[in-house]
C-alpha cells in the first residue's frame, strides 16, 4: 500500500492459504491476488527424471547417499549458528557411504565477502564436501539428495516437497510467519542430534517423517504455474496468447569439479572397506593413513602408509622417488596409461584396473601383503572386482 492505494496490479501467490492470510493482513490487496502455483517447485518436480544425471555430475558413486546441507543467511541460520557443522558432518560420515554437498545462501558471501567465506569453507573442501559455487546449483542438488540437513530456508522446504527426508540443524520459528508452511515444517520435521550422525541419516532415509500435511501447502496448482503465469502475463500486457503451449525447462546438470578429501583413515570392518576423512576425530580401530598429493599438510605425508598421486608423465619414476622421499610410506600409486600403477618398498610394481574406487586398492595390497591376479572387496555394501598384473616382483627398492 502507498497513500492508501494498492501498488501492484497483480500479486502472485502459490497457494490459496496465502490468499486467506493476505485477506487478513491487507484486505484491499487480496482483490488483486492471483493463485498461480509455484514455478520453482514445478521445475524441481519436472527435473526428477534427471536425478541420476545430477547425482553423477555431483560425484555420487554407486552405494553412496547424497547429503545436502543447506543454510539460509542470518545469525539464526544453520551457518550462522554452527559454521563448522558441514565439515563435522563430512568428517564423521564414512566417505564411501555418504557424499556431502553444501548450498549456502548468496547473502552470506555478500555480508562477509567471498574471500572470507572461502577461507571459512576450506576445512569443508579438505574433508571432501562439494561446496556449490553458484546459487542456482541448489536445485539439481535438491533433486539428487537422499537427505537434506537444513534450517528455516526455502531449500529445506522444497526438499521436503520433493519427498526428501529432512533434518533441522536449527529451527528458529520466530523468524518466519507462524501461520506459514515453513513454520509448520519447523514444528514438524525432526531435529539433527549432535552425535551418531551416520545412524541418524540412515534411520531418517529408511523411515522418513510424514510431512505431507505441511508440503501440501506449497502449491494449490501443482504443475500449472507455466500456464497460469503465461496467461496472466499476456493478459496484463494485453497481448494474444502464443500458439504453442507454455512449458518449464528442467535444470541443467551441474558442471563442477568433484571434491574428495585429501587424506583418509582406511580400515576393513566386517569385510567392508571403511574410509573416513583424515581430520576425523573418530575412526575405526587399526586404520592406516592414506594421503593424496593434493593434501596440503606435510605432516600427513610423513605419517602416511599409502600415498596416492595424480597422473604424471613417468609413473614408475614417480613411485621410486616418492618412496625414497617418504621412508614411512609402504605403498604409492597413481593413474597410468591403462589403469593404475602401484609400487611398494620391496620393489614390487603392480598394474590394476577397476571400474570404481581405484584409490582403495593400494590399501588392500598394504593390508594383505600378497598379490593375486584378482582382488575382490566391498565398500558401502557394493562389491568391487579388480584385475591385477605384476609388472615387477623383485626384492629391494624399485628402480626406473
Amino acid at each position: 500500500m502507498h497513500r492508501g492505494e494498492v501498488v501492484p496490479r497483480h500479486i502472485v501467490l502459490s497457494h490459496r492459504e496465502q490468499l486467506d492470510r493476505l485477506r487478513h493482513s491487507c484486505p484491499p490487496a487480496a482483490e488483486r491476488a492471483v493463485v498461480a502455483g509455484d514455478p520453482c517447485l514445478d521445475r524441481l518436480q519436472a527435473s526428477k527424471p534427471l536425478r541420476e544425471t545430477y547425482r553423477q555430475a555431483l560425484g555420487v558413486r554407486s552405494g553412496q547417499k547424497l547429503v545436502l546441507v543447506s543454510s539460509t543467511w542470518g545469525a539464526d541460520s544453520l551457518f550462522g549458528q554452527a559454521p563448522d557443522l558441514p565439515a563435522k558432518i563430512a568428517r564423521e560420515l564414512p566417505v564411501d557411504e555418504f557424499k556431502t554437498v553444501l548450498a549456502l545462501h548468496p547473502n552470506i558471501s555478500q555480508g562477509h565477502f567471498p574471500w572470507q567465506l572461502r577461507m571459512w569453507l576450506e576445512a569443508c573442501r579438505r574433508s571432501g564436501v562439494v561446496v556449490l559455487p553458484r546459487e542456482e546449483l541448489w536445485q539439481p542438488a535438491a533433486v539428487a539428495a537422499d537427505v537434506t540437513i537444513g534450517d528455516q530456508g526455502s531449500v529445506t522446504f522444497y526438499s521436503a516437497c520433493l519427498g526428501t527426508p529432512v533434518l533441522l540443524a536449527t529451527a528458529p520459528e520466530e523468524t518466519v510467519d507462524p501461520a506459514s508452511p515453513i513454520a509448520a515444517l519447523l514444528r514438524t520435521a525432526p531435529e539433527l542430534k549432535a552425535d551418531h550422525l551416520a545412524d541418524q541419516l540412515t534411520e531418517v532415509i529408511a523411515h522418513p517423517p510424514a510431512l505431507d500435511a505441511v508440503t501440501a501447502l506449497a502449491t494449490s496448482a501443482p504443475g500449472e504455474s507455466a500456464t497460469r503465469l503465461t496467461e496472466l502475463g499476456y493478459r496484463a500486457l494485453r497481448l494474444s496468447l502464443p500458439d504453442h503451449p507454455p512449458a518449464l525447462t528442467t535444470f541443467p546438470p551441474p558442471r563442477i569439479p568433484d571434491s574428495q578429501a585429501g587424506a583418509h583413515w582406511v580400515s576393513v570392518v566386517e569385510d567392508q572397506v571403511v574410509r573416513h576423512a583424515a581430520n576425523s576425530a573418530v575412526f575405526p580401530p587399526q586404520a592406516h593413513l592414506v594421503v593424496t598429493t593434493d593434501a596440503p599438510d606435510p605432516r600427513l605425508l610423513e605419517q602416511a602408509s599409502v600415498v596416492l598421486g595424480a597422473r604424471v608423465p613417468d609413473p614408475v619414476r614417480w613411485i621410486v622417488e616418492t618412496l625414497t622421499a617418504l621412508p614411512g610410506c609402504q605403498w604409492v600409486a597413481c593413474p597410468a596409461e591403462t589403469g593404475w600403477l602401484a609400487g611398494d618398498r620391496d620393489g614390487r610394481l603392480v598394474r590394476f584396473t577397476t571400474p570404481e574406487l581405484p584409490e582403495v586398492v593400494p590399501s588392500l595390497l598394504y593390508l594383505r601383503g600378497d598379490i593375486s591376479a584378482e582382488l575382490r572387496f566391498a565398500a558401502a555394501g557394493v562389491q568391487h572386482e579388480v584385475q591385477l598384473s605384476v609388472v615387477k616382483n623383485g626384492v629391494g627398492p624399485a628402480t626406473p
